[in-house]
């Protein structure tokens, strides 16, 4: 057991020890892990673990959305060094459609960071039973402070550094759990036994809850938004001395992505290897799906002293730098769009610096109120989902006329907007409501407890076949059964089938567009009367 022991340690420092030296030479590298969160920690392996692989097929509209970043988008915002990225709506179109989008990204994020934080939440209250009304606003006020006193500065390098912990918390909580279920062949043994690996599902039905095609296609918007047109990537892509840099760091953003995305799936392999003869939801071991992560890691870490410890942290590593992240540009895109324009007169930058701070206080209590409306939903990964198809969709067709077609005026994107944000927000509060109330419940894959018989109280019957459920749902509105995992894409085409004949019924643009505000891609289609050069980049000094 000694012998054992002294392997994991040896494991873990020397990934701290690569890690700190990668850190120390180039965190910029690292600097976009935002999209590295509880959500992905938790919510990945339960997905996994209830559902199978399927939802791993989402990894390829990554792979996709940053190479056309790199080559099609990135280039624009990079050129123009725009404090905050929704000026460009304010340059392509005008003030109102800057307005729009702005508030799509303040309400998308509203909901998100209360489900990053709640991950933790979670995760705590399994390990120690402290309540989660308890634990979020602990770590919420902690991510506050450093965001309030240190800025974006303070929040690249404290990502990097979490990022650390999280990458090597896993590697090492799966090297055990795989020694714990009998090797690397009994995972994938034990996971095609019990249907868990599963990647072409071609059901074509829009309700199904995930299948290839909202996998792989319904995703694709939403993950091309967050890769490219997101003020949180954007913001630190425009920071790197030379458009090369940038695009570097958007493919290590693709990397570290993929990397912890595939790393939390197996995890939720390995766990299902563990509790393959005794479900821990049906032996009520824990109260919600989210919280299997945590118990798995009691379970096999508990023979490495402070490993659990480091793993929760590492759980509390990735919130604190998704939040961290969003609060501090959630206040910057209130501060830039909404409150300045209304100002007398601008404010000198101390006290622009304390309406900053300000912002971030009030956001991170309006976040922490809302986890009280988050715990009463779903599975993490469902419910992230559905509330950025909400807005994503619509703010990535809105970047898609502005980008690609240079004839799409204001009307034709305000107009596209607006009823998209509008059908979207209407499908998802139906579709949270419906979860709510029991009116939604998807079948899980199989699920034992053939070896439960040394717990007490074992819900009988807790995999009821697909049919029963079914018909056991009162009729509703039936679009509110639309899986989440299309609502992004939704959202985008409704603003391009909308935004492009109203723009052309409108007269299109009365003149030519500038062509730095259009993708490379365009002007290399579209005439326009100059060639715009976007190799050779003028920073913008902010000192």
């Amino acid at each position: 057991m000694s012998y054992f022991i002294l392997i994991s340690y040896c494991i873990l420092i020397s990934y701290c020890i690569l890690m700190s030296y990668c850190i120390l030479m180039s965190y910029r590298f690292f600097n976009n892990y935002r999209y590295i969160s509880g959500i992905t920690l938790l919510g990945l392996p339960t997905e996994v673990y209830l559902f199978g692989t399927q939802y791993l097929l989402s990894l390829t509209p990554t792979v996709i959305g940053v190479i056309f970043n790199i080559f099609a988008i990135l280039p624009v915002f990079y050129n123009l060094q725009l404090i905050s990225l929704y000026e460009y709506m304010e340059m392509r179109f005008n003030n109102a459609v800057r307005l729009i989008i702005s508030f799509m990204f303040v309400l998308s994020w509203l909901f998100y960071v209360p489900t990053v934080i709640y991950g933790p939440g979670l995760a705590l209250n399994q390990v120690s039973g402290m309540n989660v009304h308890i634990v979020t606003p602990i770590v919420s006020v902690v991510c506050i402070m450093y965001t309030t006193l240190g800025g974006l500065k303070a929040v690249v390098w404290s990502d990097t550094l979490q990022a650390t912990v999280m990458l090597g918390s896993v590697l090492t909580v799966i090297y055990l759990g795989i020694v714990d279920v009998g090797g690397l062949s009994n995972v994938f043994q034990f996971a095609a036994e019990g249907d868990r690996l599963e990647f072409f599902n071609m059901d074509i039905r829009p309700t199904t809850r995930i299948s290839f095609w909202s996998a792989s296609l319904g995703t694709f918007f939403n993950t091309l938004l967050n890769v490219s047109c997101s003020p949180t990537v954007v913001q630190r892509y425009i920071s790197l001395p030379s458009l090369k840099q940038a695009r570097k760091s958007s493919l290590g953003l693709c990397i570290g992505s993929l990397t912890f995305l595939l790393l939390s799936a197996f995890t939720g392999l390995v766990i299902y290897a563990k509790y393959k003869d005794c479900d821990p939801l049906t032996a009520q071991l824990i109260s919600k799906p989210d919280q299997i992560l945590p118990l798995f890691v009691i379970d096999i870490a508990s023979k490495v002293r402070g490993l659990a410890g480091l793993f929760m942290a590492g759980i509390v590593c990735a919130a604190l730098s998704t939040m961290s992240t969003g609060l501090n540009t959630l206040s910057g895109v209130i501060y830039e769009d909404f409150i300045e324009p209304v100002l007398p007169n601008k404010p000198n930058e101390r006290n622009a610096s304390l309406i900053l701070k300000f912002l971030v206080v009030m956001i991170g209590i309006v976040a922490v109120t809302l986890v009280v409306l988050i715990e009463k939903l779903g599975q993490i990964v469902e419910m992230s989902q559905g509330f950025a198809g909400m807005t994503n969709g619509a703010m990535q067709g809105i970047f898609l006329l502005a980008l690609f077609v240079p004839f799409a005026n204001t009307t034709g994107a305000l107009t596209g907007g607006i009823v998209s944000l509008t059908i979207m927000t209407w499908l998802t509060m139906g579709n949270v409501l419906a979860n709510t109330n029991g009116l939604i419940k998807h079948t899980t894959k199989p699920m034992s407890t053939e070896l439960c018989s040394n717990f007490t109280e074992i819900i009988a019957n807790s995999t009821v076949p697909a049919q029963i459920i079914e018909s056991s749902i009162p009729n509703y509105f039936p679009f509110y059964k639309l899986t989440v995992f299309y609502f992004s894409l939704i959202g985008c085409i409704l603003v391009l089938l909308i935004g492009i004949p109203v723009s052309l019924l409108t007269g299109g643009n009365k003149k030519e567009v500038d062509p730095k505000l259009l993708s490379p891609l365009t002007n290399y289609f579209y005439k326009a009367k100059k060639k715009y050069n976007y190799s050779s980049v003028q920073l913008k000094s902010y000192d």
